[in-house]
């Protein structure tokens, strides 16, 4: 099966300012003021940049087969640290620990050691039968998606020589899995939401199976740290926002579509806040204390389309380019603070 390639984007990432935001004078249902952003950026990162995570104090982007540290302790002056260029094109990556798991299309699955940022150096690599989209990790296992296998669950204990434990062929196309704890979480179009533990032994079998009409393409789950708000699988690509509550893994249930002012393209978590890209709406922040009930607490616009969107304790970071946009001239990286006033 052949996949879409993803976009080359004209990107900026932008990380939003306690200056930055400005009151609006407009409150959702539950009377919590709304925001937005009324200030000028005060630091720059240039591109070009597909995606972002940011992990550690340092932002990953990627951009065609490279990845690229940068250094963000100083917002105003990110530092760029190191980078590693793949022999295919990068369509998603996650980070845990030291290391960054990389889904590099038919190259397969790239294990990244990036304990030392200046000097990130390949530990391993696993070649997939078809096009690898991204991996994420529980304890020594690593589960991905591949075009042509479905989800494919491999033993990292020597990542010198990764070892499959088996796969599990999805119903139709694979789109995106993220870990929480033991469980892995995929998404399938037109399926639904698959739902795996890895704590059990044996090849990958579902525990339980979502379906639902409209999956989305990309995925996060909740950090599962105390104090962080319900159990959470929310997804966006292309459309709304969706919010999975997985509080029982073995009955997930959809709590609620919530439609955003664009087009949703991808969301970050941040406790109990989802920070979505919404394309030409920008950035929009929705609360979900209560996932049956999602409602809009913040919003800031982005100079070009919000494409994708991380988020960590003091900053978000927003990818932007306009479609079609192919090369380097004219993408950049622009630097905000979070609001504080957006309580987690």
């Amino acid at each position: 099966m052949t996949g879409l390639r993803p976009l080359s984007l004209g990107v900026a990432l932008m990380l939003c300012s306690a200056g930055a935001f400005g009151f609006a004078n407009t409150s959702d249902a539950d009377g919590v003021p709304m925001q937005s952003v009324d200030r000028e950026p005060v630091g720059s990162i240039p591109g070009p940049a597909d995606l972002v995570r940011v992990h550690r104090g340092h932002a990953y982007i990627s951009a065609g087969r490279t990845l690229t540290i940068w250094d963000i302790s100083d917002p105003a002056a990110p530092e760029r640290r190191g980078s590693y260029t793949f022999p295919e094109e990068i369509w998603g990556f996650r980070l845990a620990g030291s290391r960054a798991y990389v889904g590099a299309n038919f190259y397969g699955l790239g294990i990244l050691d990036i304990s030392d940022p200046a000097a990130p150096a390949l530990a391993g690599a696993h070649k997939t039968l078809g096009q690898a989209k991204i991996g994420a990790v529980f304890d020594t296992k690593v589960v991905l998606i591949d075009h042509m296998e479905g989800l494919v669950m491999i033993d990292v204990s020597n990542e010198a020589e990764p070892v499959v434990l088996g796969s599990f062929f999805l119903d139709g196309y694979a789109r995106d899995v993220v870990t929480r704890g033991s469980f892995a979480y995929v998404v399938d179009s037109p399926s639904g939401l698959y739902v795996f533990d890895l704590s059990r032994p044996g090849p990958p079998e579902p525990v339980s199976v979502l379906h639902a009409p409209r999956t989305p393409r990309f995925i996060e789950a909740s950090s599962g740290a105390a104090n962080e708000g319900p159990a959470l699988v929310c997804g966006a690509g292309g459309g709304n926002l969706q919010i999975y509550d997985v509080s029982d893994p073995a009955a997930p249930v959809r709590a609620a579509t919530f439609t955003t002012p664009g087009i949703a393209q991808r969301v970050s978590l941040d406790g109990t806040l989802a920070y979505v890209a919404d394309g030409r709406a920008g950035i929009q922040v929705v609360n979900l204390a209560t996932p049956s009930e999602p409602s809009l607490v913040g919003s800031f616009p982005t100079p070009r389309p919000a494409r994708d969107v991380a988020v960590d304790e003091t900053h978000v970071f927003v990818v932007v380019g306009d479609p079609g946009e192919r090369q380097a001239e004219g993408r950049e990286v622009l630097i905000w603070r979070k609001d504080r006033r957006l309580s987690r």
